[in-house]
């Protein structure tokens, strides 16, 4: 972990990229509490922390605070339907939350890395000897299209909840996103606001892989960008993705993870 649990950036910056997250991947219920939680819900899309998880503060809480949220968010998701969990981050900031939601029995999941950039810098990054040199230009659109919806499946194969998305996500999206494809062999969505910009769903064909069309897929979506900060997501067991976006001018400023609450227990 870069810097051990200390983040890269400053609070101000790491405030900043969450509200912009939490715009650039919007939920059909938001509720903002006085104590900095925001609540986020939607019943359509089961099983996106994103979506349906909590986001919890990013400064570190006392003991009575914790069980305050944990009881709140209890009751907030057996309202909505949906799975009672909640993103911790910064994770060197919640350690008390953590050690709490882990003697309850919780699900810490694999953390997942906020990396950052300039954008001008990673535009203007040095092509690779594996980027090739065929033409690379990108069809965007404001709204999410049938088209890119079946770029999306041809480039993460298997996934079951596309229409799903279509329905929740997708839509709160239109006119905020801009939803770029290059045919099926890669697509990828961007969010800009408030001098930053959002990279999410960045796939590429599993034919494709490999062959620098990720570096150019990242170019693209920032090619005329004026947001000076970049960020994007990736899971931090994805060594090839962190190692992609280190070479793009990507580094990792601080991490997060989801844990859910176990299921409530059912009468015999």
């Amino acid at each position: 972990m870069t810097g051990g649990l200390a983040p890269a950036i400053g609070q101000e910056l790491i405030e900043r990229i969450e509200s912009h997250s939490v715009l650039a991947w919007p939920a059909q219920v938001v509720e903002r509490t006085v104590d900095g939680w925001v609540l986020r819900a939607t019943p359509g899309l089961l099983g996106r922390g994103r979506s349906n998880h909590a986001l919890a503060p990013p400064w570190s809480l006392s003991t009575a605070e914790i069980n305050l949220a944990l009881q709140r968010t209890a009751d907030f998701a057996a309202g909505h339907g949906i799975e009672c969990g909640i993103q911790v981050g910064p994770l060197e900031l919640h350690i008390p939350l953590l050690d709490e939601v882990a003697v309850r029995g919780w699900d810490i999941q694999q953390s997942v890395l906020v990396m950052t950039g300039a954008t001008e810098a990673i535009v203007a990054s040095e092509p690779t000897a594996a980027d090739g040199d065929g033409e690379f230009a990108l069809e965007i659109t404001d709204h999410v299209t049938p088209e890119w919806l079946a770029a999306w499946e041809s480039c993460e194969p298997g996934r079951d909840n596309v229409a799903e998305h279509v329905d929740t996500v997708f839509k709160l999206m239109e006119g905020t996103a801009r939803f770029a494809r290059l045919g099926d062999r890669a697509v990828g969505i961007t969010v800009e606001h408030d001098g930053i910009v959002g990279l999410s769903c960045l796939a590429v064909n599993p034919s494709e892989r490999r062959q620098g069309l990720g570096r150019k897929l990242v170019r693209g979506l920032l090619a005329g960008s004026t947001a000076p900060l970049t960020y994007l997501q990736v899971f931090s067991g994805n060594d090839a993705g962190i190692g992609l976006y280190n070479s793009l001018g990507f580094a990792e400023s601080y991490r997060y993870c989801h844990c859910v609450a176990p299921a409530p227990a059912t009468a015999a």
